[in-house]
C-alpha cells in the first residue's frame, strides 16, 4: 500500500473539506466557543494557523460560502507568519469580516512555561495585543504544540478565555484532528457520519489543498511561497526607488 492510501491524501482537499462542512450542516449547529448550546447537536469547528494563513483564508471562504461559522486560533510567535506585517494583518481582518471569531494559539513553549500561573499571566498579554491589533473581542485560545502538563490544564477559562482544552471538552465533546496532516485515530468524514451527540473538530488550513499533495509537500510549498514572496517584494523595492540588485555576476 501507498502512503497516499494510507493515509488518505485524497481527503485533504478543498473539496472533501467543503463536503465535510455540508454534511455537518445536515445535523449539526455550528458554534463558537462562547455560544453553543449544550442541549443541542453543536460542532465546535475549530482551524489552528500554525503555518499558512493564505490556505487559512481559503477555509474561511469556503465557509462562507456554506453559511457556517469557525474559530481562527492564531499564533502571536509562529515562526512561518508574522501578525504585524501587512498582508498577514489584511488576511486576518478578511478572516474576521466573513463572521468568524479569532482566537489565541497559546505556545506554552514559547515562555518556557511551567505554572497555571504563568498561563494565565502571559495568555492574558496575548488575548490583549489581538485585541488591540484587530480591534475585536477575543473569547477563547486553544494550546499549541500540548504536552502533559497543557492536557492537565483543564479549567474552563484562563485569563478570561474559554479554554479549547477544558475537561468538558475533553470529556463530554466527541474529538477529531487532522494534526500532522493525517489521521491519527479516526478520518474526520467517518465522525461527521457517525451521529454524535456533539463533535469538537479541528483541522490545520495548510492541510486543505485544491490539488492532491503529500503533507511535507505542503509544507514545503507553504515555506517556498514565502521565500519567494519574500526575494520578489525586494526585487520590486529595489525597482521603484531606481536602485540596482548587484550579485556577483
Amino acid at each position: 500500500m501507498s502512503n497516499a492510501e494510507k493515509y488518505n491524501f485524497s481527503d485533504f482537499t478543498t473539496q472533501h473539506f467543503g463536503e465535510i462542512i455540508k454534511k455537518l450542516k445536515q445535523d449539526y449547529e455550528f458554534s463558537f466557543y462562547h455560544d453553543f448550546n449544550r442541549e443541542k447537536k453543536f460542532v465546535l469547528w475549530r482551524h489552528d494557523v500554525d503555518f499558512s494563513l493564505h490556505r487559512a483564508l481559503r477555509c474561511a471562504q469556503i465557509e462562507h460560502e456554506e453559511g457556517v461559522k469557525a474559530t481562527y486560533f492564531i499564533h502571536l510567535h509562529s515562526e512561518y507568519y508574522n501578525l504585524f506585517d501587512k498582508i498577514a494583518f489584511d488576511i486576518i481582518k478578511q478572516i474576521i469580516s466573513l463572521g468568524h471569531d479569532i482566537g489565541v494559539h497559546f505556545d506554552t513553549h514559547f515562555y518556557d512555561i511551567k505554572t497555571e500561573a504563568e498561563i494565565i499571566n502571559n495568555l492574558r498579554s496575548e488575548k490583549n495585543i489581538l485585541e488591540e491589533l484587530f480591534k475585536t473581542l477575543i473569547r477563547s485560545f486553544s494550546f499549541h504544540n500540548t504536552n502533559p502538563f497543557v492536557m492537565s490544564c483543564q479549567n474552563w477559562e484562563y485569563a478570561g478565555l474559554i479554554n479549547a482544552y477544558a475537561e468538558y471538552f475533553q470529556k463530554e465533546v466527541k474529538y477529531c484532528s487532522d494534526s500532522n496532516g493525517y489521521w491519527r485515530f479516526e478520518r474526520m468524514m467517518d465522525v461527521a457520519e457517525a451521529n454524535h451527540p456533539r463533535l469538537h473538530l479541528l483541522t490545520h488550513c495548510e492541510w486543505w489543498t485544491e490539488e492532491v499533495m503529500s503533507p511535507w509537500q505542503k509544507i514545503q510549498k507553504a515555506i517556498d511561497g514565502r521565500a519567494d514572496f519574500n526575494k520578489k517584494s525586494y526585487v520590486e523595492l529595489l525597482k521603484v526607488n531606481d536602485k540596482l540588485n548587484i550579485d556577483w555576476n
